[in-house]
């Protein structure tokens, strides 16, 4: 299983099944889907062969993302990504094949808008020892037909790691919860993972099992209110191609990964003490690898009906999140973050975050989740550019 390093066992049962979810958005010219996958990652390689199968059935692009759940099989899921193994692999590809068939024989005509709602109780940052009370922004895309609501994603920037590192079962955990406590007769939902690289229920959870994941799902689904997008839309949806910028970062220098020069927060909880010792431990093999080529990463944006999503390979700090959807707010409206897509980096901290478990961990120099924002932001103003000059051309 993936997720926790100091796990002893693999799969020892179900406690809710994984899930792969597909949906599809399509005009007269493209066709795009998005695929989330219970997953603690998912790594280029098995996005390229996702790719590949979905040209094959008549979809022009596809993102693949993962809920980040640590009760799900491992996935090659370690800073930089990895090889995902061929079961796995071979699974996701067809189970995500399967969905999207489904998804395009179901396709109708509906509308899309963008609701943030702001949680509290739910999750706090989990690299504090006393963090302050936060209200969390769990942004959802309402899909519409006529007055009827028919389909939410929701986007959570919370870890879901409920369940603890001793279990053994497979369960989307929080994502799961949410899923469930939002369902309704003629209701699709899919939940998907934001900026959730230092946000954890860590502090605000009451127990480790199911039925807390059920009680924190049930949280965000007494804020989230589904209705159809209000506003202005044109009378054609429009689906435009995404937008990718490769981006290069410099893996960690020397200075960075000489572990025994680091600054060693004092913390007093015990689970982030240990935590941290094993993030000292990825440095240290960092630091044997000595890797010195940057690493290439792929980040997207796609314009879907007047909502601009952002897909970043990696786990985004909350705050930088924040930072794409505000510096693009001026020119695309609606600016929903989704990680975990299209690739696994790592942890992406800001670069003032303090000695941490992620720092310590990622992957890549400092300031490099600053870096990715800015290409973040161009690419999601690219798009909202492609969906605008489209609708003055069909007007």
């Amino acid at each position: 299983m993936g997720g926790y390093i100091d796990r002893s066992q693999g799969v020892q049962g179900v406690l809710d099944p994984l899930e792969v979810h597909v949906v599809t958005f399509a005009d007269d010219g493209h066709r795009f889907a998005l695929v989330v996958a219970d997953l603690i990652c998912v790594n280029v390689d098995v996005v390229d062969r996702i790719r590949t199968a979905m040209r094959g059935i008549g979809v022009s692009s596809c993102w693949v993302a993962a809920t980040h759940t640590h009760a799900s099989p491992e996935a090659g899921c370690y800073p930089g990504g990895g090889a995902t193994p061929r079961p796995v692999g071979d699974r996701l590809v067809a189970a995500s094949l399967g969905a999207a068939r489904q998804a395009m024989a179901a396709e109708r005509a509906a509308r899309l808008g963008a609701t943030r709602t702001l949680v509290p109780g739910l999750a706090g940052r989990r690299n504090l020892a006393d963090p302050p009370p936060m209200d969390i922004p769990v942004d959802t895309i309402v899909v519409s037909a006529g007055t009827d609501v028919v389909g939410l994603i929701v986007i959570s920037p919370v870890h879901p790691t409920v369940l603890p590192a001793d279990n053994n079962q497979v369960s989307a955990d929080l994502s799961g919860g949410i899923r469930r406590a939002l369902s309704a007769p003629g209701r699709w939902v899919v939940v998907a993972t934001g900026a959730a690289g230092d946000i954890s229920t860590r502090h605000t959870r009451q127990g480790h099992g199911r039925p807390e994941a059920d009680r924190l799902g049930a949280r965000v689904a007494s804020r989230v209110e589904p209705s159809p997008p209000a506003g202005h839309h044109a009378a054609v949806p429009v689906v435009r191609p995404p937008v990718s910028r490769n981006v290069r970062l410099r893996p960690k220098q020397p200075a960075e990964l000489d572990v025994p020069d680091r600054p060693t927060p004092q913390v007093g909880d015990d689970r982030i003490r240990l935590v941290l010792q094993q993030g000292l431990r990825i440095a240290e093999e960092q630091a044997a690898r000595q890797r010195t080529e940057p690493y290439v990463v792929e980040v997207a944006a796609v314009d879907l009906d007047g909502v601009t999503v952002v897909a970043v390979p990696g786990e985004l700090f909350l705050e930088l999140g924040e930072a794409i959807r505000s510096a693009a707010a001026d020119q695309a409206s609606d600016v929903v973050v989704l990680g975990y897509a299209n690739g696994y980096l790592g942890y992406l901290p800001a670069r003032d975050t303090p000695p941490c478990y992620e720092t310590y961990a990622s992957p890549v120099s400092a300031g490099s989740g600053e870096i990715l924002v800015e290409a973040a932001v161009e690419a999601a103003v690219e798009a909202a550019r492609d969906r605008d000059r489209s609708r003055r051309n069909s007007a």
